[in-house]
């Protein structure tokens, strides 16, 4: 996947990694079409070009930080584009570059779930980060989205403990001291609804919220939120949770 630290948001869900001179020559050569929520990321790359390709794309020119120095809207076939200074190519969907609101200037990252951490594996353990944001322990079996998330709430300053939801969720919030616990309903929202009761009754206070693949009713005392539709409003889901101002908030949809 390809997230844009600086917006805090999904670039595209599924990225291919050229960085082979074999697999840079084919790029997208032979394909009929690029679906939303793909792309290509093409290092090392100062330059590109369209010719046999059959669809027109969006071009975005990175530096060796992932930082965006150009873009290139609808690029067409037969064409090429190139920037001074550019180490890698996003290739995607033309028009998603202004769908997913990228601009000039924002960083980008490549999280893969493969590399996801660990059960119980701690990031960001800077004290005086975790004193102002909080710790967050995040539950989900997602690997995909235990990645993503973690990534973007580390960004954000939280310190964050990973759990796989095989553990007492309960037990494992009171040991690390979490202030806020996100779990994941997908697999199931009764299991969840029986983690958030435990959860009610722990000393210290601990904020809940539930996110879901799928828009989903909820319980009455369990609103959802989608895991992907919105990852501000999973930050002030958090706020919200952190400071006793609600579970969370109601989002639908996947973005």
């Amino acid at each position: 996947m390809i997230v844009n630290l600086t917006r805090e948001s999904v670039v595209c869900e599924q990225a291919a990694i050229a960085d082979r001179a074999i697999t840079r020559m084919r790029g997208l050569l032979g394909r009929r079409s690029l679906p939303s929520g793909e792309g290509l990321l093409l290092r090392p790359a100062p330059s590109i070009h369209t010719a046999f390709m059959r669809f027109p794309i969006d071009v975005v020119f990175l530096d060796a930080d992932l930082a965006v120095l150009k873009l290139v809207a609808r690029l067409k076939p037969w064409r090429t584009a190139s920037v001074r200074g550019a180490k890698a190519v996003l290739e995607l969907p033309a028009g998603e570059s202004a769908r997913r609101e990228i601009r000039l200037a924002d960083r980008l990252a490549v999280v893969e779930p493969a590399h996801a951490p660990a059960a119980s594996q701690l990031s960001a353990p800077d004290d005086d980060r975790i004193t102002a944001s909080g710790r967050v322990l995040l539950v989900a079996n997602d690997r995909r989205f235990r990645a993503v998330a973690c990534t973007l709430l580390t960004q954000r300053g939280y310190s964050v403990v990973v759990g796989d939801g095989n553990q007492d969720v309960a037990e494992l919030a009171s040991r690390e001291g979490a202030a806020v616990v996100v779990i994941d309903a997908t697999a199931s929202l009764t299991a969840v609804a029986r983690d958030v009761a435990r959860l009610e009754n722990l000393r210290p206070r601990v904020g809940v919220v539930a996110v879901s693949a799928e828009p989903q009713d909820g319980l009455a005392t369990l609103p959802l939120i989608s895991k992907w539709n919105s990852f501000e409003g999973l930050f002030a889901a958090i706020e919200d949770a952190r400071t006793g101002t609600g579970l969370s908030r109601v989002a639908s949809g996947h973005g």
